[in-house]
């Protein structure tokens, strides 16, 4: 008989402690990184620009050495532990991130340290991502990764696409907050319930019933 588990990530039934889906997500964002990382060390210079009235608004003081949120992700991180939020001003970097996780792997399966490198580090995880996705701290890598991601296509201008998909509302907190991003490996998403991931299957059925909906409200 099958032994059925509850996803760590999001929540849906499944054979392994963490579902097929979120398991090819996961793998799907550790790919990104390293070209990312590329993209991001390009963004260094800051744009410049002038002031409203046509003046330089860099003639008073001397400019930033660069976009300060590259800086920030490029540059070394808090020498607070970087788990709380409150010890790092602005996003933890790139590479701390990785190189945070990369040590739980290493520590939780006696493996060599490996070289603080974007492409050694993300072949650290993504070597070992049976092993971290059987973990119940899984979740939390995968939030981290995600935002990693997500926060540095906001810098490079890689973002994904969004739309809003107008009229349905989330199955969980009942709003209008469904969206859908491109690419993506879901069909619909919402901003603000984590664990609400549809995939084609249950979008359709999720438009399905609140048409139904919709259709016994008018005649009613």
């Amino acid at each position: 008989m099958t032994e059925w588990f509850e996803c760590y990530v999001c929540s849906d039934q499944s054979e392994t402690r963490t579902c097929d889906r979120c398991r090819s997500r996961i793998r799907g964002l550790l790919a990104q990184l390293p070209e990312q990382f590329v993209f991001l060390s390009m963004s260094r210079q800051r744009v410049r620009g002038g002031g409203s009235d046509g003046r330089s608004s860099t003639r008073l003081h001397a400019p930033t050495p660069g976009d300060e949120r590259v800086l920030n992700l490029l540059g070394p991180a808090s020498r607070q532990a970087v788990t709380d939020a409150e010890d790092q001003t602005g996003a933890v970097p790139f590479l701390e991130v990785l190189t945070s996780w990369a040590e739980v792997v290493t520590e939780g399966l006696r493996l060599p340290p490996v070289r603080r490198h974007v492409t050694t580090l993300t072949a650290r995880l993504t070597g070992h991502l049976a092993w971290v996705c059987e973990q119940e701290w899984v979740a939390d890598f995968e939030s981290e990764i995600r935002e990693l991601v997500r926060t540095t296509q906001q810098i490079t201008l890689t973002e994904p696409r969004r739309e809003l998909l107008r009229g349905l509302t989330c199955p969980s907190c009942e709003g209008l907050t469904l969206v859908r991003y491109f690419p993506s490996d879901w069909a619909a998403e919402c901003v603000l319930c984590p664990a609400v991931r549809l995939d084609q299957l249950d979008y359709d059925a999720l438009v399905q019933v609140q048409a139904q909906h919709a259709h016994h409200s008018v005649k009613s």
